[in-house]
Parts: C-alpha cells; structure tokens; sequence
C-alpha cells in the first residue's frame, strides 16, 4: 500500500475545540422539572421521520424544550423548534422547506435565544452560556446511517501531534496549513475546505514514525453522535519513509464530510480487524459495471473469474470455499484513466463485516496515459455469515 496516497491531518493548538465543542452530558445535573412534558417529546422524537442524521433533545433553564433534527432527505432535510413545557406549545421553529429555510416564532421574546441555539448545534451550552442551564434528553438511537467523505492528500504533521481533531472554520485550517506542519501529498491536489458547508475531521498515529500509517474506515450518524472508525499500522524502516525533509513527522490522515452538528466519537478498530489473501489488484478488470461481490461456493466464483479475466486463460486461484470466501470490488468502467483501488480494510463492527476501500480518482491536471480503466481488488478471507458492508473512499486529488 502506497501510504501517500492515503490522506491525513490537525492541530490541537489551533482548535477550538474537539468533537464539536465540548461534550454534552447524557446525564442531567438536576432532575429535570416535573412540569416538563419529557415522555411526550421522546415520544415526538422517536417517531420522527427523516432523523437519521441528528435526532436531539434538550431542556433548557428547566422552562423550554429544544428538539433538533436533520436526516439524509430530498425535501425536510433539517427542522430546530424551540417549545415551552410540552409539544403542544411551540415558541420558536426552523425549518428546510421546498421554498426554503423558514424560520418563524410565536414570540419575538425568544428569537434571539433561538438564532443563538441554532448557530451553536454543537456546543455543549448550545452558545447560551454559563447564565443558562442545558440538559440533554436520552432519545434511543436510530440506525447508524454511513456519512461519505473524501480522503485529503496531506499524509504526514511535522511537530507534536495531537490525538484526533474536528475542525469546522477556516481561519484554524488556515493557520494549520500556512504554519507549515502539514507535507501535502505531491500529486499537489488541492487542500481547499468550503467550512460553510463542510467540516474536516483527523486522526494521528501514536508517534513520529513516517513509514505507519493511520486511516479513517467508516463514518456513521446514529442521531445522537457521529462515529469515525479508524485504523493504524505500525510499519518499522531503517530508512524514512519521508526523505525530503530531516523534521520528524507523524502520519495523520484527514477527510471532509459535509457539516454535521454532532459529537464526535472516535473508535480504533484495529482489536477486530480481519486479515485477508489478496487474490488479484487490477486496473483493467473485464467488469465493466461497478459492483461489490460476494462469493461463497466454487461455480459462482469460477463463473466471476472468467468474466473478471475475460477468459484469457488465467489461472483460477484457488479457494477452500469450506471455510473461506471471496469479496471482489469492481468499479466498473472508468472513461479517463488513472483510477485505481489504492488499497482495502476488513473489520468487524456492529455484526456485521466491513470492507472499505481508497479509490483513486485522476485530478483534474494530470495527464493519464490510459483512455479507459477498470479498477476491480479482489480478496480472500475467513468465511462468515454476517452482512457484509462496503465503504468507497475517494482520495483527493
């Protein structure tokens, strides 16, 4: 695996704060008031549609009750309502409509609240600050929804890294990268961040040894958090795997999704990672359709072979389908040249089986000396019964 093709990332010091701006506690600091209606807006919660990404409920100074939502929808994408003591007696309330963002109130009083709240979804306080008391609800989670990301070709911080990092506003990306910690990869792509709509996130491996490497697997929402599985290898050479510079540097790797409002728990997978025999890496497969396959007996997998080989005689490799199974990647026809799958991770999660996969995609200044790829990977491994789960991640270029 070609580690500088895999993107990394951040600063501590120039962060405002990790996981969105400080922890919110599950638990309340005092019971919550009688007259507060909870059941009743857990009830709401629960049985709302299009909640798949946040799903949040907070009392506020034991008198208002604030519920924001956002789910991965065409129309209704978001909804913040600010409420009195129960559902019924709603104050305030923005929303995503097909006209628009709305935003509305029944009382000007707490307008101004509300625009504080609505600017602040990720701060513990929600930005109302030490005079006000914020208390979050329990809602039961939902299903995990994945969350897309791209990979940003920066793999190695010079310095003292820290651990993992949230960014989310320009002026802290910019210091970060005009300070000079960060060795951009030298496809020369593109760092830029459009922080009113996106955010980065970033993980470090545990010390300054260039030739590891550390990735971002798999991103999911589950309405309460957003979970970054991520993984590191420990790779020990004589020689640096950075020889360009005599500055010791820490392998990172850092991505860009687009903006969430949520707290962010980070989780090393590596206790369950899977291993695998890769099979065959190509970037001129015979598929032509972009598919994920799994193989589970003999025929199916000569069957697959033929048409991954276009029948041209090479030999099918062998395997004890009695206590083994085969997962191949294809991406199917790529017009333009230069993709690749740079390189695959399995790990368990959740009971399921997770694969993820870093695609390469050309730039738009490189000159690729193929008119036409098929990228396809293809992998052998311990046979199981759990659902299988794929992650494309496309590295920046």
């Amino acid at each position: 695996m070609n580690k500088f093709l895999i993107p990394c990332l951040l600063l501590a010091t120039v962060i405002s704060g990790c996981g969105g701006g400080g922890k919110l506690a599950d638990t309340p600091i005092a019971p919550i008031a009688p007259s507060i209606a909870t059941a009743d807006f857990i009830a709401l919660a629960s049985g709302a549609s299009c909640a798949n990404l946040r799903n949040r409920l907070f009392v506020i100074d034991q008198k208002q009750v604030f519920w924001d939502k956002a789910g991965s929808c065409a129309d209704a994408a978001y909804s913040q309502v600010l409420y009195g003591n129960t559902p019924q007696n709603m104050i305030c309330s923005s929303a995503d409509t097909i006209a628009g963002p709305k935003t509305s109130c029944t009382d000007e009083q707490y307008r101004s609240m509300f625009d504080t709240i609505s600017k602040n979804l990720d701060k513990a306080d929600l930005g109302l600050g030490s005079g006000h008391t914020v208390q979050k609800l329990s809602v039961p989670s939902g299903v995990s929804s994945a969350i897309p990301f791209v990979s940003i070709a920066a793999p190695l911080y010079y310095g003292a890294a820290p651990t993992n990092i949230v960014i989310k506003d320009a002026a802290a990306w910019s210091k970060l990268l005009d300070d000079g910690q960060v060795k951009k990869d030298a496809s020369g792509a593109s760092l830029s961040v459009d922080f009113s709509t996106q955010m980065v996130l970033g993980v470090f491996f545990k010390s300054a040894n260039n030739c590891s490497v550390t990735q971002i697997l798999k991103l999911s929402a589950n309405g309460q958090k957003l979970i970054a599985e991520f993984s590191d290898e420990e790779n020990v050479s004589v020689q640096s795997c950075d020889p360009a510079s005599n500055l010791a540097s820490t392998p990172m790797n850092l991505v860009v999704i687009n903006r969430i409002e949520l707290p962010v728990e980070f989780i090393n997978v590596n206790a369950t990672k899977v291993a695998f025999n890769t099979l065959d890496v190509t970037t001129g497969s015979g598929l032509q359709t972009a598919q994920n396959v799994l193989i589970k007996d003999g025929t199916a997998w000569a069957a697959l072979w033929a048409q991954h080989t276009s029948n041209s005689g090479v030999i099918l490799p062998g395997v004890d389908f009695s206590k083994r199974m085969v997962v191949a990647i294809f991406l199917g026809s790529k017009p333009g040249g230069c993709y690749a799958i740079a390189d695959v991770s399995v790990w368990r999660s959740g009971a399921k089986l997770h694969v993820a996969h870093h695609d390469r995609v050309p730039g738009s200044a490189e000159l690729c000396t193929m008119n036409i790829t098929t990228p396809a990977y293809l992998i052998e491994l311990d046979r199981t019964d759990d659902p299988v789960e794929f992650t494309a991640i496309p590295l920046a270029h």
